[in-house]
């Protein structure tokens, strides 16, 4: 179950204003939705997508489709693709690795790295992919704690 609430739109610096200003015809937006779940992500391309969806095949088995919908008023391509399970790890920098040993203030303090999951270059590759083409982001998060964490 998806809740509403927690679905946000937020603009991808790295995109925002492209074609939209300077005298030129503004494009259409394309919206870049991850779902936290495939099942979510289809779903979501069957309820809001209709008949009109059109299903790509990513790299790896990685669901994307693409349809056209009215955002907030706005006309937009929705482009939509899920993860599957916590993409990144997390570790302490090797002089904290023994853990155990240190005083647990000190763990506080200390330096985490975070690499993308060996399984889950295909899923980073998608999505770098995809957000290099759209101008807005909708995250689609289960009712949970877990994954509000990272």
């Amino acid at each position: 179950r998806v809740c509403v609430e927690r679905v946000g739109v937020a603009s991808l610096g790295v995109c925002a204003g492209r074609g939209l200003s300077g005298g030129m015809p503004p494009r259409k937006i394309k919206v870049l939705n991850v779902a936290e779940k495939p099942s979510v992500a289809r779903e979501m391309t069957k309820h809001l997508g209709g008949g009109a969806a059109t299903l790509i095949r990513g790299g790896h088995g990685v669901h994307i489709s693409e349809f056209p919908f009215t955002l907030r008023q706005t006309p937009c391509t929705m482009i939509v693709t899920a993860i599957r399970g916590h993409m990144l790890d997390l570790e302490f920098a090797p002089e904290y690795k023994q853990w155990k040993g240190m005083s647990p203030s000190a763990l506080f303090q200390a330096p985490v790295h975070k690499t993308t999951n060996t399984d889950s270059k295909d899923l980073e590759r998608n999505l770098q992919q995809y957000a290099r083409q759209c101008q807005w982001l909708v995250l689609w998060l289960d009712c949970d704690r877990e994954g509000e964490a990272k």
